[in-house]
């Protein structure tokens, strides 16, 4: 959105860091909520109300306001312009009559789950008339940028804005990954899960996802697949001793990751795991399987990663020949593909907590 890079200070870092964690938090809440049919409202005013506090902060408090304030004089950039939109509802909301909320009239899924998909109202014109002046003068950049628009879409470009002028503010986990990321995937809803993933463009998107280490802990590879004289290694994901996701990786993206230092092993999975799935709302692509040991207790890091004649550990090949094709060029349309791959390499399945 913009080429502006703002000059932050190590004594404002905290601060800011602080706040951007708030309202990655708010998307997430939001989005979790939208699958619990629960109030979309309260989570959309407090996500106003936070980007509010960071865009004062930015304005005011930073000792580089003035490369932030050029964003939006003369003429606002892009980005400025949505926060300009979002201030706009933020007053709305903080000083008139008026409940902020988005509209909750159309459901998105099917048998996998249903999600609301509430868009940005309207603002009553005789709200409008309410506001001072200088907020008035905003109404445009909450039409164009807001009004009528998916939410969490909205959310997660104020969060690709404020990253790219201020990448070191965005908060991270033990892992490195966003707070609050990837949201949930859901098979056939192919809106964006992550602030960072490419918008409209499925090559650009999968390049990135390659780009990227995968998600949790580490991967036990239990076996190869070929399918069409292309192997692939298969296996689960796991994160503090839970998989909440199988994975399907190319010799070469295995040895690519293994490279970025993240770690592979190999062990008998179906021996060392208890199903929980009972214990967790049901995943969409499959059980949920809990290690009482350490990982690394029972499996060893993987020494090779193409062999001459596929093998399986502890589970019917069978039964990996659909998860495998749908990820191999040309057997289903590219979308599908990239909705799995997406899921399982941002380990995008694990339920809100």
């Amino acid at each position: 959105m913009s080429t502006a890079t703002l000059t932050i200070t190590s004594a404002e870092e905290p601060r800011l860091r602080q706040v951007m964690k708030d309202i990655q938090k708010d998307v997430a809440a939001y989005y979790a909520e939208t699958a619990r049919g629960g109030d979309l409202g309260v989570h959309a005013r407090n996500w106003l109300s936070r980007v509010q506090n960071l865009n004062d902060l930015l304005t005011e408090r930073l000792g580089d306001k003035v490369t932030y304030l050029a964003l939006f004089k003369p003429t606002p950039t892009p980005g400025a312009e949505l926060i300009n939109a979002v201030k706009y509802a933020r007053n709305v909301d903080q000083h008139l009559m008026f409940e902020v909320s988005p509209s909750e009239d159309v459901l998105i899924g099917g048998a996998h789950g249903m999600r609301t998909y509430g868009c940005w109202r309207p603002i009553p014109a005789a709200t409008h008339t309410e506001l001072r002046p200088g907020t008035q003068a905003l109404l445009p950049a909450y039409q164009a940028n807001m009004e009528g628009k998916e939410l969490t879409g909205t959310m997660l470009a104020v969060l690709r804005f404020f990253a790219d002028i201020a990448p070191q503010i965005v908060h991270r986990d033990h892992r490195g990954e966003w707070t609050g990321f990837p949201l949930k995937s859901q098979p056939a809803v192919g809106d964006p899960l992550h602030p960072e993933e490419p918008v409209g463009d499925i090559a650009a998107a999968n390049v990135w996802l390659n780009g990227r280490r995968p998600n949790g802990d580490l991967r036990v590879v239990i076996g190869q697949f070929t399918m069409q004289e292309t192997p692939y290694l298969v296996g689960f994901t796991f994160a503090d001793q839970l998989s909440f996701s199988p994975f399907v990786e190319t010799p070469e993206q295995v040895t690519y990751d293994m490279a970025a230092g993240f770690a592979y092993l190999q062990g008998d999975v179906a021996a060392n795991v208890e199903n929980v799935t009972d214990k967790f709302p049901m995943p969409p692509d499959g059980a949920v399987l809990r290690s009482p040991k350490d990982v690394t207790t029972w499996a060893t890091p993987l020494t090779q990663t193409s062999y001459g004649t596929d093998w399986m550990t502890g589970f019917d090949p069978d039964s990996w020949r659909h998860i495998v094709s749908v990820e191999h060029p040309g057997w289903l349309p590219d979308y599908v593909a990239y909705e799995q791959r997406r899921a399982f390499r941002l380990y995008a399945q694990v339920p809100p907590r």
